[in-house]
Protein backbone atom coordinates (compact mmCIF):
# COMPACT_ATOMS: atom_id res chain seq x y z
CA UNK A 1 0.00 0.00 0.00
CA UNK A 2 1.44 3.37 -1.08
CA UNK A 3 0.88 6.54 0.92
CA UNK A 4 1.68 9.82 -0.89
CA UNK A 5 3.95 12.11 1.12
CA UNK A 6 3.58 15.90 1.21
CA UNK A 7 5.77 17.98 -1.07
CA UNK A 8 8.97 19.31 0.59
CA UNK A 9 7.68 22.86 0.26
CA UNK A 10 4.55 21.83 2.17
CA UNK A 11 6.67 20.37 4.96
CA UNK A 12 8.73 23.56 5.09
CA UNK A 13 5.57 25.65 5.48
CA UNK A 14 4.40 23.41 8.32
CA UNK A 15 7.73 23.74 10.09
CA UNK A 16 7.60 27.54 9.89
CA UNK A 17 5.38 27.53 12.97
CA UNK A 18 8.03 25.71 15.03
CA UNK A 19 10.38 27.84 17.13
CA UNK A 20 13.75 26.77 15.78
CA UNK A 21 15.82 29.83 16.62
CA UNK A 22 19.17 29.28 18.41
CA UNK A 23 19.02 29.21 22.19
CA UNK A 24 16.81 27.30 24.58
CA UNK A 25 13.71 25.90 22.89
CA UNK A 26 10.86 27.05 25.14
CA UNK A 27 8.33 25.05 23.13
CA UNK A 28 10.22 21.81 23.74
CA UNK A 29 10.75 22.60 27.43
CA UNK A 30 7.04 23.37 27.91
CA UNK A 31 6.14 20.11 26.18
CA UNK A 32 8.48 18.17 28.48
CA UNK A 33 6.91 19.87 31.51
CA UNK A 34 3.46 18.79 30.33
CA UNK A 35 4.69 15.22 29.80
CA UNK A 36 6.32 15.25 33.23
CA UNK A 37 3.03 16.18 34.88
CA UNK A 38 1.35 13.23 33.15
CA UNK A 39 4.15 10.72 33.90
CA UNK A 40 6.62 11.77 36.61
CA UNK A 41 8.50 8.45 36.60
CA UNK A 42 9.22 8.59 32.88
CA UNK A 43 9.97 12.29 32.43
CA UNK A 44 11.03 13.42 35.91
CA UNK A 45 14.69 12.33 35.71
CA UNK A 46 16.88 12.82 32.69
CA UNK A 47 20.47 12.75 31.50
CA UNK A 48 21.64 15.95 29.81
CA UNK A 49 23.98 15.49 26.85
CA UNK A 50 25.95 18.17 25.05
CA UNK A 51 28.17 18.05 22.02
CA UNK A 52 29.58 20.43 19.42
CA UNK A 53 29.76 19.66 15.74
CA UNK A 54 31.33 21.38 12.74
CA UNK A 55 28.98 23.01 10.26
CA UNK A 56 29.57 24.47 6.81
CA UNK A 57 30.13 28.22 6.66
CA UNK A 58 27.07 29.51 4.86
CA UNK A 59 24.89 32.62 5.05
CA UNK A 60 21.45 32.80 3.48
CA UNK A 61 18.30 34.88 3.67
CA UNK A 62 15.43 33.46 5.70
CA UNK A 63 12.18 34.74 4.14
CA UNK A 64 10.01 33.61 7.06
CA UNK A 65 11.57 35.91 9.66
CA UNK A 66 13.12 38.26 7.06
CA UNK A 67 16.67 37.95 8.41
CA UNK A 68 20.03 36.50 7.46
CA UNK A 69 20.90 33.09 8.91
CA UNK A 70 24.33 31.55 9.38
CA UNK A 71 26.01 34.06 11.68
CA UNK A 72 27.10 33.42 15.25
CA UNK A 73 23.95 33.28 17.38
CA UNK A 74 23.91 32.50 21.12
CA UNK A 75 20.15 33.03 21.44
CA UNK A 76 20.54 36.39 23.19
CA UNK A 77 19.30 38.55 20.31
CA UNK A 78 22.68 40.18 19.66
CA UNK A 79 23.60 40.70 16.00
CA UNK A 80 26.95 39.11 15.22
CA UNK A 81 29.05 39.58 12.08
CA UNK A 82 31.14 36.40 12.33
CA UNK A 83 29.97 33.40 10.32
CA UNK A 84 29.30 30.34 12.48
CA UNK A 85 31.45 27.24 12.01
CA UNK A 86 30.18 25.09 14.90
CA UNK A 87 26.92 24.19 16.59
CA UNK A 88 26.63 23.31 20.28
CA UNK A 89 23.61 21.07 20.93
CA UNK A 90 21.93 20.15 24.23
CA UNK A 91 19.87 16.96 24.34
CA UNK A 92 17.95 15.36 27.21
CA UNK A 93 17.45 11.59 27.40
CA UNK A 94 15.02 9.88 29.74
CA UNK A 95 16.57 7.60 32.33
CA UNK A 96 13.40 5.55 32.30
CA UNK A 97 11.67 5.02 28.98
CA UNK A 98 13.14 5.30 25.50
CA UNK A 99 12.85 8.96 24.55
CA UNK A 100 15.09 11.92 23.85
CA UNK A 101 14.51 15.58 23.02
CA UNK A 102 16.79 18.43 21.89
CA UNK A 103 16.26 21.45 24.13
CA UNK A 104 18.82 23.97 22.83
CA UNK A 105 21.43 24.72 20.22
CA UNK A 106 23.86 27.57 19.68
CA UNK A 107 25.72 28.70 16.56
CA UNK A 108 29.27 29.77 17.28
CA UNK A 109 32.75 30.28 15.90
CA UNK A 110 34.68 29.55 19.09
CA UNK A 111 33.46 28.69 22.57
CA UNK A 112 35.35 29.17 25.82
CA UNK A 113 34.88 26.98 28.90
CA UNK A 114 33.40 29.99 30.75
CA UNK A 115 30.69 30.53 28.15
CA UNK A 116 29.89 26.83 27.94
CA UNK A 117 29.60 26.67 31.74
CA UNK A 118 27.04 29.49 31.67
CA UNK A 119 25.03 27.75 28.95
CA UNK A 120 25.05 24.45 30.82
CA UNK A 121 24.03 26.12 34.08
CA UNK A 122 21.16 27.89 32.32
CA UNK A 123 19.95 24.59 30.83
CA UNK A 124 20.00 22.87 34.24
CA UNK A 125 18.08 25.76 35.83
CA UNK A 126 15.43 25.74 33.09
CA UNK A 127 14.91 22.00 33.47
CA UNK A 128 14.62 22.35 37.26
CA UNK A 129 12.08 25.17 36.87
CA UNK A 130 9.89 22.68 35.01
CA UNK A 131 10.27 19.96 37.62
CA UNK A 132 12.78 17.89 35.63
CA UNK A 133 15.87 16.66 37.47
CA UNK A 134 19.06 16.23 35.45
CA UNK A 135 21.12 13.69 37.39
CA UNK A 136 24.10 13.49 35.04
CA UNK A 137 25.76 15.33 32.16
CA UNK A 138 27.36 13.38 29.32
CA UNK A 139 29.96 14.83 26.94
CA UNK A 140 33.14 13.87 25.13
CA UNK A 141 36.66 14.34 26.43
CA UNK A 142 37.46 17.63 24.66
CA UNK A 143 39.74 20.00 26.56
CA UNK A 144 37.00 22.65 26.67
CA UNK A 145 34.62 20.21 28.35
CA UNK A 146 37.26 19.16 30.89
CA UNK A 147 37.96 22.80 31.81
CA UNK A 148 34.24 23.53 32.10
CA UNK A 149 33.76 20.59 34.48
CA UNK A 150 36.64 21.77 36.66
CA UNK A 151 35.09 25.24 36.82
CA UNK A 152 31.79 23.71 37.94
CA UNK A 153 33.49 21.96 40.87
CA UNK A 154 34.82 18.69 39.47
CA UNK A 155 38.45 17.62 39.66
CA UNK A 156 39.21 15.78 36.44
CA UNK A 157 42.84 16.88 36.08
CA UNK A 158 44.14 16.71 39.61
CA UNK A 159 46.87 14.69 41.25
CA UNK A 160 46.96 11.23 39.61
CA UNK A 161 47.52 9.76 43.06
CA UNK A 162 44.25 11.24 44.31
CA UNK A 163 40.73 10.07 43.35
CA UNK A 164 38.84 12.07 40.75
CA UNK A 165 35.84 14.16 41.71
CA UNK A 166 33.25 13.48 39.01
CA UNK A 167 30.27 15.49 40.26
CA UNK A 168 29.32 19.10 40.91
CA UNK A 169 26.45 20.75 42.84
CA UNK A 170 23.26 21.53 40.94
CA UNK A 171 22.97 25.32 40.52
CA UNK A 172 19.38 25.32 41.83
CA UNK A 173 19.15 22.50 44.40
CA UNK A 174 22.72 21.73 45.39
CA UNK A 175 22.21 18.03 44.62
CA UNK A 176 25.04 16.15 42.98
CA UNK A 177 25.11 16.16 39.17
CA UNK A 178 27.45 13.48 37.85
CA UNK A 179 29.78 13.85 34.90
CA UNK A 180 29.87 10.86 32.56
CA UNK A 181 32.36 11.06 29.71
CA UNK A 182 31.12 9.47 26.50
CA UNK A 183 32.46 5.91 26.56
CA UNK A 184 32.86 5.64 22.79
CA UNK A 185 34.91 8.82 22.58
CA UNK A 186 37.11 7.94 25.56
CA UNK A 187 37.83 4.51 24.09
CA UNK A 188 38.96 6.10 20.83
CA UNK A 189 41.08 8.63 22.74
CA UNK A 190 42.89 5.83 24.59
CA UNK A 191 43.61 4.05 21.31
CA UNK A 192 44.74 7.28 19.60
CA UNK A 193 47.00 8.18 22.54
CA UNK A 194 48.66 4.76 22.37
CA UNK A 195 49.35 5.21 18.66
CA UNK A 196 50.43 8.87 18.71
CA UNK A 197 52.52 9.09 21.89
CA UNK A 198 54.30 5.74 21.97
CA UNK A 199 56.50 4.84 23.70
CA UNK A 200 54.79 5.70 27.01
CA UNK A 201 56.73 5.10 30.24
CA UNK A 202 55.05 3.10 32.99
CA UNK A 203 56.12 1.43 36.22
CA UNK A 204 56.29 -1.96 34.46
CA UNK A 205 58.10 -0.81 31.33
CA UNK A 206 57.39 0.97 28.06
CA UNK A 207 53.94 0.87 26.47
CA UNK A 208 54.41 0.85 22.71
CA UNK A 209 52.10 0.81 19.69
CA UNK A 210 54.74 -1.05 17.65
CA UNK A 211 53.71 -4.35 19.23
CA UNK A 212 50.28 -4.05 17.64
CA UNK A 213 51.91 -3.07 14.35
CA UNK A 214 54.26 -6.05 14.56
CA UNK A 215 51.40 -8.33 15.50
CA UNK A 216 49.62 -7.38 12.28
CA UNK A 217 52.82 -7.92 10.24
CA UNK A 218 53.48 -11.36 11.74
CA UNK A 219 49.91 -12.49 11.19
CA UNK A 220 50.02 -11.41 7.55
CA UNK A 221 53.46 -12.88 6.89
CA UNK A 222 53.11 -16.22 8.66
CA UNK A 223 49.38 -16.70 8.20
CA UNK A 224 49.04 -17.09 11.96
CA UNK A 225 45.96 -15.27 13.22
CA UNK A 226 46.19 -15.44 17.01
CA UNK A 227 42.43 -15.35 17.70
CA UNK A 228 42.14 -11.55 17.28
CA UNK A 229 40.66 -9.18 14.74
CA UNK A 230 43.74 -7.01 14.08
CA UNK A 231 44.02 -6.00 10.39
CA UNK A 232 45.55 -3.12 8.44
CA UNK A 233 42.51 -1.00 9.28
CA UNK A 234 43.32 -1.29 12.98
CA UNK A 235 46.99 -0.33 12.51
CA UNK A 236 46.69 2.33 9.79
CA UNK A 237 43.64 4.10 11.14
CA UNK A 238 43.96 7.52 9.52
CA UNK A 239 40.71 6.98 7.62
CA UNK A 240 38.99 4.97 10.36
CA UNK A 241 39.46 7.05 13.52
CA UNK A 242 35.71 7.47 14.06
CA UNK A 243 34.87 3.75 14.07
CA UNK A 244 34.29 2.61 17.64
CA UNK A 245 34.32 -1.06 16.67
CA UNK A 246 37.97 -0.83 15.54
CA UNK A 247 39.01 0.80 18.82
CA UNK A 248 37.10 -1.83 20.82
CA UNK A 249 38.73 -4.65 18.86
CA UNK A 250 42.20 -3.11 19.30
CA UNK A 251 41.86 -2.68 23.07
CA UNK A 252 40.47 -6.17 23.66
CA UNK A 253 41.48 -9.23 25.65
CA UNK A 254 42.50 -11.16 22.54
CA UNK A 255 44.97 -8.42 21.57
CA UNK A 256 46.40 -8.26 25.10
CA UNK A 257 47.00 -12.03 25.03
CA UNK A 258 48.40 -12.19 21.48
CA UNK A 259 51.79 -10.41 22.11
CA UNK A 260 52.46 -12.68 25.09
CA UNK A 261 51.63 -15.69 22.95
CA UNK A 262 54.05 -14.50 20.25
CA UNK A 263 56.73 -14.00 22.89
CA UNK A 264 56.22 -17.51 24.26
CA UNK A 265 56.43 -18.91 20.72
CA UNK A 266 59.90 -17.40 20.32
CA UNK A 267 59.27 -14.17 18.39
CA UNK A 268 62.07 -11.93 19.68
CA UNK A 269 60.33 -8.66 18.68
CA UNK A 270 57.74 -9.27 21.40
CA UNK A 271 60.27 -9.81 24.18
CA UNK A 272 59.38 -6.64 26.14
CA UNK A 273 55.63 -6.55 25.43
CA UNK A 274 54.46 -7.11 29.01
CA UNK A 275 53.74 -3.44 29.81
CA UNK A 276 51.81 -2.97 26.55
CA UNK A 277 49.77 -6.12 27.16
CA UNK A 278 48.97 -4.93 30.70
CA UNK A 279 47.87 -1.52 29.40
CA UNK A 280 45.53 -3.07 26.82
CA UNK A 281 44.09 -5.37 29.48
CA UNK A 282 43.44 -2.40 31.81
CA UNK A 283 41.65 -0.56 28.99
CA UNK A 284 39.65 -3.69 28.28
CA UNK A 285 38.57 -3.96 31.92
CA UNK A 286 37.55 -0.30 31.96
CA UNK A 287 35.56 -0.85 28.78
CA UNK A 288 33.80 -3.86 30.27
CA UNK A 289 32.89 -1.92 33.42
CA UNK A 290 31.46 0.96 31.39
CA UNK A 291 28.87 -1.05 29.49
CA UNK A 292 28.34 -3.99 31.85
CA UNK A 293 28.89 -2.81 35.41
CA UNK A 294 28.45 0.94 35.05
CA UNK A 295 24.67 0.87 35.30
CA UNK A 296 24.72 -1.23 38.48
CA UNK A 297 26.40 1.48 40.56
CA UNK A 298 24.24 4.16 38.93
CA UNK A 299 21.09 2.17 39.69
CA UNK A 300 22.19 1.87 43.31
CA UNK A 301 22.27 5.66 43.58
CA UNK A 302 18.94 5.98 41.75
CA UNK A 303 16.87 2.87 42.48
CA UNK A 304 13.94 2.01 40.28
CA UNK A 305 15.63 3.00 37.04
CA UNK A 306 15.69 0.23 34.46
CA UNK A 307 18.76 -0.78 32.52
CA UNK A 308 19.07 0.76 29.09
CA UNK A 309 20.97 -0.32 26.03
CA UNK A 310 23.46 1.99 24.36
CA UNK A 311 25.32 2.35 21.10
CA UNK A 312 28.54 1.57 22.96
CA UNK A 313 27.09 -1.73 24.14
CA UNK A 314 26.12 -2.55 20.58
CA UNK A 315 29.60 -1.68 19.31
CA UNK A 316 31.15 -3.86 22.01
CA UNK A 317 28.87 -6.74 21.03
CA UNK A 318 29.88 -6.28 17.41
CA UNK A 319 33.55 -6.41 18.41
CA UNK A 320 32.86 -9.72 20.14
CA UNK A 321 31.04 -11.10 17.12
CA UNK A 322 27.64 -11.22 18.87
CA UNK A 323 24.92 -11.04 16.19
CA UNK A 324 21.90 -8.82 16.34
CA UNK A 325 18.75 -10.41 17.71
CA UNK A 326 17.06 -10.34 14.34
CA UNK A 327 20.09 -11.96 12.73
CA UNK A 328 20.21 -14.64 15.46
CA UNK A 329 16.53 -15.42 14.86
CA UNK A 330 17.13 -15.77 11.13
CA UNK A 331 20.10 -18.09 11.68
CA UNK A 332 18.09 -20.35 14.01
Amino acid sequence: MNFPLPHPHTLQRWLCSVDDKPGLNKMMLDMLEKRRKDDQAKYGRVALMLDSMAIRKHVQYNPHNQSMSGFVDMGDGNNETDVATKALVFLVVGLQGHWKAPIAYYLMKTLSPDTQRVLLTHALEELHARGIQAVCVTMDGHATNISMCNQLGCELRGNPQEPLKTSFPHPSTGDQVFIMMDACHMLKLARNMLQSYSPIASTSGQINWRYIDQLSDVQKKDGLHAANKITDKHVHLENHKMKVSLAAQTLSRSVSVAPRTMRDLGYSQFRDCEATADFIEICRCQKESLYEGGMSSFSAAYPGLGRRGSSFTREAQISRGIPRRSQARRET
